[in-house]
């Protein structure tokens, strides 16, 4: 499967080469900024250090939700604000999504929005949506379809539509790692924002597609350490834009009693920082989750949502020196997991009876 999605990527690279690869900055990195989870690599193509599959997950790898057992709801809010530029100082990004699971798979849909004016960020305006199906094909393997979409305007005008697959191998046990998952997805398949007026990160080229077409993610990750107390994760990524671009990132996730969570993300780009634009001061965000229950409403306990978790989030990163981004968010997961197996007992004195 994970050779196939190669193939496909490097077909589509090859019939358009034609597009030369100059995209904004953080061009190709717009959907880190729209959540707190996203900013340190809380849902990876792998689902993180520690698994993490809220609906933005289907934005790097559609079949993370695969594993999702109850509905989702998130919302998210950046402010980015640039110490170096006079006039527009001020850029913004959000997103809500909501995933809903079924018998036949999961569904899972996103709405995300970036404003970045800033001379020092300037990626124009866009509104863009992911939506995704995802299904466990056994109890190792997930896979997912999902389709994006979206507008560009503020520098030009134009518009994007898009097909991404994503597939993820998961293990209970590898040595001493715990939960070890492989995640890989090829994104962007379709046409994306090509006719604007942006400066790229090469200032002597004219600005290219973005988000490439093409775009392959390939990631793994795993616990660490786990006890009834506390966990840790470590997540690694890779991924190229139709292989013109090297982007990999590596992210430590801690918890503890599964309610508190620390996580911290470095990312690296290559063109990004040979061109001039360098960043490498880490992302960090801390969250707690925790349980409640709703008292006096039937509809939510005839749903067996009577008792549900909320989760908040808050990070932090300085980007390209001058721009600095705080990110929040709260996710509500209606009903508690069901851990504990079916029990099937035996009625032997019945039988006897008879």
């Amino acid at each position: 499967m994970m050779r196939k999605l190669f193939t496909v990527a490097s077909m589509l690279c090859i019939a358009t080469a034609t597009f030369a690869y100059n995209p904004p900055i953080s061009g190709e990195t717009l959907d880190r900024l729209v959540s707190p989870t996203q900013l340190t690599y809380g849902s990876s193509s792998a689902g993180g250090g520690i698994f993490t599959a809220a609906p933005d997950a289907i934005v790097w790898n559609p079949a993370l939700v695969a594993f999702e057992q109850r509905i989702t709801i998130d919302a998210a809010y950046t402010a980015l604000i640039s110490t170096k530029s006079e006039q527009r100082f001020f850029g913004s990004a959000f997103q809500g999504g909501i995933t809903i699971p079924s018998k036949w798979f999961i569904a899972s849909a996103v709405l995300k929005g970036t404003f970045l004016p800033m001379s020092d960020m300037h990626v124009g305006n866009t509104i863009t949506t992911n939506a995704a199906i995802a299904k466990e094909v056994s109890e190792r393997i997930s896979v997912g379809l999902g389709l994006n979409g979206g507008v560009f305007f503020g520098a030009g005008s134009d518009w994007q539509l898009g097909a991404n697959l994503g597939v993820v191998y998961r293990l209970p046990v590898l040595g001493f790692m715990k939960d070890f998952r492989v995640g890989a997805s090829v994104l962007n398949l379709g046409k994306n924002f090509t006719s604007t007026t942006l400066e790229g990160i090469n200032r002597e080229k004219a600005v290219g597609m973005f988000p490439m077409i093409g775009t392959v993610h390939a990631g793994v990750a795993a616990l660490m350490f786990s006890t009834d107390i506390v966990k840790g994760g470590l997540s690694l990524e890779v991924y190229t834009p139709c292989f013109q671009n090297f982007l990999t990132a590596a992210s430590f996730h801690f918890s503890v009693n599964d309610a508190l969570y620390i996580r911290i993300a470095e990312e690296f780009n290559l063109r990004e920082a040979i061109t001039g634009h360098p960043s490498y001061i880490p992302a960090i965000s801390i969250g707690y989750s925790f349980s409640f229950k709703t008292k006096n409403n039937n509809y939510f306990k005839e749903n067996d949502w009577g008792q549900s978790e909320m989760a908040i989030n808050a990070a932090w990163q300085q980007l390209y020196g001058s721009v600095h981004a705080a990110s929040a968010n709260v996710k509500l997961t209606l009903g508690m997991q069901d851990t504990e197996p079916p029990k099937i007992e035996i009625l032997f004195d019945e039988e006897d009876e008879q």
